[in-house]
């Protein structure tokens, strides 16, 4: 059981003055039992003298009347003697109190040794003497009693009592009551002060007296003043990014629930934006992770100075800002805003001399019809953000219901096509690819194909932007990868001499462990390595990623070629072609059908020439007319692909049509 401040000092108190009082009782019985030894040996001395002088006086028992006098003398004197009497034996010869004639019995007179001088005092009538005188020779003995006053001494000691009490019973009481209030003031007030200081921290206690106790409260006050700014400090860290010091998630969360309270009572909208770096990667990649870092610090910066004061805005990830505005009059007012803050951060950045050019993407949702809580609005921004991606990037763009219902399908169709893998449903078809002048088939292109038990076919269109998009591409073409390299292998094993082109993805190309992998296939499965044929776009040298070179080397190494695929709807550049291994290029078919066109021409037949000086073969994809083939023929172009030769076939079909294609070829040469 726990006691407070005031119980310990008031059973403090109690204890001191059980001691105090014990101690004065015993003084008290001592003081009184020296009293009455005073009174004792008063009466004996008395006693004694007055013996002396009636033994001295007398000479026979008749002479006992003279001495009245000396008796009456002796009485007015003691006021504790209220009369003496001479007794012979037990006759009273003379008394000087006619109203006590008669000698009280010995027993009255004696108390027992052990008893302490009080108890005689009170207890007893009278104090006895003794009469010694000689009458002639013969000595005579008279007893000489001194009746006490029993009154007399009861007032005496009553009195005493009294002034004991007064001067030592009420003396503790004051002294403890000083003492309470000094133990109250220095100490019992000041432990209250620090217990509630503990408990509330509300008020700081002033200096205290006692060195002790304000070495404690300087010591608490120190303790809770660290506590408070740590608190501060970790509040502060909780809510704040350390990259940026902009405001993090939790502020975010915290600040739209205090918002959309507002905005629900007084019926007014406010405007998420979730705004997003275009290529912000590419910028860690080619420079490194610090210079990322130190341009995201000076374009949270600015970001900040172009909003206005009651507008908010807080880094929710790596290159991802959130910005929440209200108080606008118009959507026209609210365009100009973000507006503004996208052009500024289209300025050239320079970070540690590296002039760097960086644009943003900004989704929109409205409270409340785009969401009426922080999750929705989070979700439905970002969608609406990625619509601005897709759109070009470098925009701005209104999260609607028909963009959230476009979501749903995206999100049902990502489930679907990760479940497809583990139910098999994927086939590769192949695309023959055929020698321009011969028309012999020289290999073959691997084509996904999603046969679906409820859907049927689902064009590859549909779900590999999706599969890139969300990094399932990376299992989706380790799946290709090796079914495309088996596939191969069958066919040799059947006597069928086709190279199979293989569809590799960047993201595929760079993840961790593809060309561990990938030369795990190829041993696996003892393939003739030129037999295979990888085929990248030109995303890869978007990507300025260090390794890609290191991979593309590797795949080289191992004599399998490399083809790239779209040439000219990229990125193209003379410099990569020069700089990385690529065997072939890839004519896109959008160039193919544009052949009898001027422009059209021209740039078919420089991609033409520049392989060729290269030393690199030229593919034409989507090659559909007789037309077409005629002029690929002219220009010089190696080998064609496209629906003029054959669509794209299951294996077994592809291999009864290159086995007749082969035999059409034997028989005409």
């Amino acid at each position: 059981m726990l006691l407070t401040i005031q119980k310990f000092n008031l059973a403090v108190l109690l204890v001191v003055l059980s001691v105090l009082y014990a101690i004065f009782i015993d003084y008290y019985y001592e003081q009184r039992d020296k009293m009455a030894s005073v009174v004792l040996e008063s009466l004996k001395d008395d006693m004694s003298e007055l013996s002396y002088i009636l033994s001295k006086t007398i000479e026979n028992k008749e002479q006992l009347g003279s001495t009245r006098a000396v008796l009456d003398r002796s009485v007015s004197n003691n006021d504790f003697i209220a009369a003496i009497m001479v007794l012979d034996d037990n006759n009273v010869l003379l008394t000087t109190d006619p109203h006590y004639h008669k000698a009280p019995s010995k027993i009255d007179l004696y108390k027992e040794e052990r008893s302490s001088p009080y108890n005689k005092l009170i207890g007893q009538k009278g104090v006895e003497g003794v009469i010694r005188f000689y009458k002639g020779p013969q000595l005579q003995t008279l007893n000489l009693l001194f009746l006490l006053d029993q009154e007399e001494l009861a007032t005496y000691f009553s009195e005493n009592k009294t002034k004991s009490i007064f001067y030592f019973g009420l003396s503790p009481v004051l002294i403890l009551l000083i003492t309470g209030l000094i133990l109250h003031y220095f100490l019992g007030k000041p432990l209250e002060k620090l217990r509630q200081f503990a408990y509330y921290q509300s008020e700081i206690p002033k200096a205290f007296r006692l060195k002790e106790l304000e070495a404690i409260r300087a010591s608490m006050v120190q303790t809770f003043q660290r506590l408070d700014s740590e608190k501060n400090e970790l509040y502060q860290m909780a809510r704040t990014d350390s990259l940026s010091g902009l405001a993090n998630r939790n502020a975010l969360e915290e600040y739209t629930h205090r918002l959309i309270a507002d905005a629900s009572r007084s019926q007014k909208e406010f405007a998420f934006l979730f705004l997003d770096l275009d290529y912000f990667k590419s910028v860690n990649d080619a420079f490194g992770h610090n210079i990322g870092d130190e341009l995201l610090q000076s374009i949270a910066s600015v970001i900040r100075e172009e909003l206005r004061s009651n507008d908010f805005v807080a880094r929710v990830g790596g290159d991802e800002f959130v910005i929440v505005l209200h108080q606008y009059n118009s959507l026209a007012e609210l365009i100009g805003i973000i507006e503004r803050v996208q052009q500024c951060l289209t300025r050239t950045w320079v970070v540690q001399s590296h002039p760097i050019n960086i644009t943003s993407s900004v989704g929109i949702a409205i409270y409340p019809k785009d969401g009426t809580d922080n999750v929705s609005l989070m979700q439905h921004s970002d969608i609406a953000m990625y619509e601005a991606k897709k759109a070009g990037r470098a925009q701005y763009h209104f999260f609607t219901k028909a963009l959230n219902i476009k979501v749903q399908k995206t999100i049902a169709l990502d489930k679907a096509m990760r479940d497809a893998l583990k139910h098999n449903e994927y086939e590769l078809y192949y695309q023959p690819k055929t020698d321009v002048q011969t028309g012999a088939i020289v290999g073959v292109e691997a084509l996904i194909r999603w046969i679906s038990p409820t859907e049927g076919i689902i064009p590859p269109l549909t779900f590999i932007p999706l599969a890139e998009e969300n990094g399932f591409i990376i299992e989706l073409g380790e799946w290709v990868l090796s079914e495309a390299i088996r596939q191969q292998k069958r066919w040799s094993e059947e006597g069928l001499d086709i190279k199979v082109s293989i569809n590799v993805a960047t993201k595929q190309l760079l993840s961790a462990h593809f060309e561990k992998n990938f030369v795990t296939l190829l041993d696996e499965n003892d393939v003739e390595r030129s037999k295979i044929d990888v085929e990248i776009t030109e995303y890869l040298f978007l990507e300025q990623n260090k390794n890609n070179l290191q991979v593309l080397k590797m795949i080289h190494d191992q004599g399998v070629t490399i083809s790239l695929d779209d040439f000219g709807t990229g990125y193209s550049s003379l410099s990569y072609l020069k700089k990385f291994p690529i065997d072939n290029l890839k004519i896109d078919k959008v160039f193919v059908d544009d052949y009898n066109t001027p422009e059209g021409a021209v740039f078919l037949e420089t991609i033409v020439k520049m392989g060729q000086t290269l030393d690199m073969d030229i593919v034409a994809e989507g090659v559909e007319t007789e037309e077409q083939l005629a002029y690929l023929k002219e220009i010089g172009c190696n080998i064609y692909q496209g629906y003029l030769c054959s669509k794209p076939l299951p294996a077994e079909e592809l291999a009864q049509f290159f086995i007749r294609m082969r035999d059409q070829q034997k028989d005409r040469g």
